[in-house]
């Protein structure tokens, strides 16, 4: 690997993180709806990243200046700092979510289950049994 393509490495490296900083804003902010899933610069960005860590060979490394490699080193911990907080906050919003959505299911499936007979006379709704997709969605 020569200089140029380490230091295109490093900026593309650079410019990922950068953009994975601004998730993780959004995401302490509290508005995963903000983020945008249709990013073409994104996928193109990561694309190339890619591309270029695939070129990175063991050999080509070692050939490469000590300066370049700590910038490179340096570069690539602040990537790997920001794609673990973004993880870590994807997964506290999913958590949520899904919470959410068994929270919707449960109450769907307590409404739609029929009464039954107490031993008193009186009509009690049972327990609600687990929902299934198919009990939530009756156009299938």
């Amino acid at each position: 690997m020569t200089v140029a393509k380490a230091e295109e490495l490093i900026a593309l490296t650079e410019q990922l993180a950068a953009r994975v900083e601004a998730d993780v804003k959004i995401l302490n902010g509290s508005r995963p709806s903000a983020l945008n899933p249709d990013d073409n610069d994104r996928t193109a960005l990561t694309l190339l990243y890619g591309k270029a860590m695939a070129e990175l060979k063991g050999p080509a490394l070692a050939q490469l200046p000590p300066a370049v490699k700590t910038r490179l080193k340096a570069a690539t911990e602040r990537l790997r700092a920001g794609l673990k907080e973004q993880g870590r906050l994807i997964a506290r919003f999913r958590h949520v979510t899904e919470g959410i959505v068994k929270a919707i299911a449960d109450s769907v499936a307590a409404a739609q289950a029929p009464g039954v007979y107490a031993k008193s006379g009186s009509v009690v709704k049972p327990a609600a049994a687990r929902a299934a997709a198919l009990t939530l969605n009756q156009a299938v």
